[in-house]
């Protein structure tokens, strides 16, 4: 995929700027000697969180500290980092987030932070496909079914996401502007409100990420018709890609959500670096990663923090085209 090219470039291009040693960030002192606050941009329940949560879990353990989490939700994800930007830059405020962190600049004038310059992007965690879906008593058996019944009545079908800028929203809007189809974008407090309106018949669709969407469609709750990812994933394997459901425009299409670990702009060096090898130990820690894999996910290409910040930059610049594209301005 993209983002492991980028990556993986970011990485060999910075590769003199070797991560310290453990002994060098344990040369911060006692740190953490208190417990870290990880907050979550995100509504309690949603993919985020419950990635957010299961790695709380971990660090906490691996560092020997208490991980609490906090939900700061609202506005796009954008108050959640808002707080964390300002937060005092001591390594125990920390922003658990996802692709929305890149997308926000694209969709909003006004940021009360700069995406980039206000964090530090301490490293990359996993990565996740989207799950196209459509209520088990829906009629639409396919990706094609749905989408030539959204192009033969423009406006007429909704679709939910848990927010402008989630993975949800952007699948959609990709999918939509590939191929001319016009669906009407119901924003949700979180996706179980839209999951609920989804079964009612309320609205047609809910692409949902693969975290929340598989208890949904193991209960038998929603049809699945399409995964985002290039190939078919082994917790679904008879779903079909996006790219196998028989419309051209989408033949080269892919997508998957990530997570990332920032800390405010100017915690100490000896704390990043810390953070940086404590969150790759845990990418390597097999029964974590195993966890991951039952939520559908698995570890993103490792980075050094060079690297994080240029994968950051990266996806800024990606979304950027593709809102353009879909004709969506910041607001």
């Amino acid at each position: 995929m993209q983002r492991r090219i980028v990556l993986a470039a970011a990485l060999l291009a910075t590769s003199s700027l070797a991560v310290p040693s453990v002994a060098g960030a344990q040369a911060s002192g006692r740190y953490p000697d208190r417990p870290i606050r990880l907050i979550l941009p995100f509504s309690a329940g949603g993919p985020t969180d419950t990635l957010g949560r299961v790695f709380a879990e971990q660090i906490s353990k691996q560092m020997g500290a208490r991980v609490v989490v906090e939900n700061r939700t609202g506005a796009g994800s954008t108050i959640g980092a808002d707080a964390v930007a300002k937060a005092a830059p001591d390594g125990y405020t920390l922003l658990f987030t996802n692709l929305s962190h890149s997308i926000n600049p694209s969709l909003y004038r006004h940021i009360p932070y700069d995406t980039v310059a206000d964090f530090v992007p301490v490293s990359v965690l996993m990565e996740g496909p989207v799950v196209v879906l459509v209520g088990a008593n829906s009629p639409y058996r396919s990706l094609k079914n749905l989408v030539d019944a959204v192009r033969a009545k423009p406006d007429h079908y909704d679709y939910g996401s848990a927010g402008n800028g989630s993975a949800a929203h952007v699948s959609m809007v990709q999918i939509l502007a590939r191929t001319g189809a016009r669906m009407n974008h119901i924003v949700y407090r979180g996706v179980a409100n839209a999951m609920t309106d989804l079964l009612s018949g309320t609205i047609a669709s809910v692409n949902d990420t693969s975290t929340t969407a598989l208890g949904s469609i193991r209960g038998g709750l929603v049809r699945p018709l399409a995964v985002t990812s290039p190939t078919r994933v082994p917790f679904l394997p008879d779903l079909p890609t996006v790219r196998e459901s028989s419309i051209p425009e989408l033949a080269d299409f892919q997508m998957s959500t990530w997570n990332m670990l920032l800390a405010p702009a100017g915690t100490p060096q000896p704390i990043v670096d810390r953070l940086h090898r404590e969150v790759q130990a845990a990418m390597r820690d097999q029964p974590f990663v195993a966890k991951l894999a039952e939520l559908g996910n698995v570890p993103m290409p490792e980075a050094d923090l060079a690297g994080t910040r240029a994968f950051l930059v990266s996806e800024m610049e990606r979304w950027r085209d593709v809102m353009q594209q879909a004709g969506i301005r910041p607001e």
